[in-house]
């Protein structure tokens, strides 16, 4: 017990440094109390050791340089980002720790690492925790991996323009996620700016298969959107929100929370009853959240109680699309700056695949 104190004591320490260097003046008193409140719950839940656990694991494989990087909620944890396990800062985000950390079960979460070879794993002496998933990469999803080892002071982390441009017109040829026809059209109508609109093409693309017409919706209001803002330089008045389909569980849980006043463990058990089907009359959360949608929208709580039911069956996590965004983007910044390298890389991958 006096060992995992100084262990957990260890990453506070660690995460308090990292704050101080990984965010501006400006946005520390974003991350801090983010941060904090995490700290907090993990210690509330008893979660402490499976912290422990996971930090070591990426300690022991960024130690053996060993690629890898994580998908799923664990996206969603400040401490994670601040260690430098995940790549996704929850501040610009808006990703929710309580997405990773709270289950239904009350057990510790399953974080999900991705590496590029399971073979280099496997021939190391690093154990892994019983709550780790590994996963292998594919071989377009492992080029950006590659490549960031191959080649030296590559700077990624802000947004370049001749990227941007590429995939904004649908140039996604080899990039990871991004190769379909589909994902091509998404990109044409979106013409993502960021890592969070590039997330909101992967989440159309895979919602699109079941639900075209929420799509359809969707883009019809992003576009009416834009121009409302091109126009008057400013976005639509709030009541225009509820109209908008919600593409993320995120989104939802944080409504419920804002509009019924619900805390966040019973924002995750909405979203995940719902998502099954068992959000009815007879549970526990349908009259608390039905009157206090109510006692602030009247009449129109009724039809965003609905809503939210309804997009809680298809809405999906978006720190895992924003993971997953990161590594297209990466790749779409090596296939325009290095070309040459991304083709090869491209080729060798393409004759591991296929066992050549």
């Amino acid at each position: 017990m006096i060992e995992t104190s100084k262990a957990f004591e260890s990453i506070i320490e660690r995460c308090r440094l990292a704050l101080r260097l990984k965010y501006l003046q400006a946005t520390v008193f974003q991350a801090e109390p983010l941060f904090e409140a995490e700290i907090r719950l993990i210690r509330k839940l008893g979660f402490e050791d499976t912290l422990i656990q996971m930090v070591e694991f990426g300690d022991q494989l960024r130690l053996q340089k060993i690629a890898f990087h994580l998908i799923g909620s664990g996206g969603s944890s400040i401490v994670l980002f601040l260690l430098g396990i995940s790549e996704v800062d929850p501040v610009p985000h808006h990703t929710y720790f309580q997405r990773f950390w709270i289950t239904n079960s009350g057990e510790p979460p399953m974080v999900m690492f991705v590496f590029m070879s399971l073979d280099q794993l496997d021939g190391t002496q690093i154990p892994r925790p019983i709550g780790v998933s590994v996963h292998v990469m594919t071989g377009l999803e492992a080029i950006p991996a590659r490549l960031e080892q191959q080649i030296a002071n590559v700077c990624i982390s802000r947004m370049d323009h001749a990227t941007i441009t590429l995939l904004q017109a649908g140039d996604s040829d080899g990039v990871y996620q991004l190769r379909s026809d589909r994902a091509r059209w998404l990109l044409d109508q979106v013409r993502p700016t960021n890592i969070k609109e590039l997330a909101w093409v992967t989440a159309l693309e895979q919602i699109g298969y079941s639900h075209p017409d929420l799509v359809t919706e969707y883009l019809e209001d992003h576009q009416a959107r834009s121009a409302f803002r091109q126009e008057t330089g400013r976005g639509l008045q709030r009541e225009g929100v509820w109209r908008r389909p919600i593409l993320f569980q995120e989104s939802i849980m944080s409504l419920l929370r804002r509009h019924a006043e619900l805390p966040w463990d019973q924002t995750y058990r909405f979203v995940q009853s719902a998502s099954k089907g068992r959000m009815t009359d007879q549970h526990e959360l349908w009259k608390p959240v039905l009157e206090g949608l109510e006692q602030r929208h009247g009449a129109n709580g009724d039809v965003l109680f609905d809503r939210l039911i309804a997009a809680s069956r298809w809405a999906v996590c978006r720190a895992h699309h924003v993971a997953n965004s990161i590594t297209s983007y990466k790749a779409a910044y090596f296939r325009t700056h290095y070309r040459e390298d991304f083709e090869r890389t491209r080729q060798q991958m393409m004759s591991l695949e296929q066992g050549v």
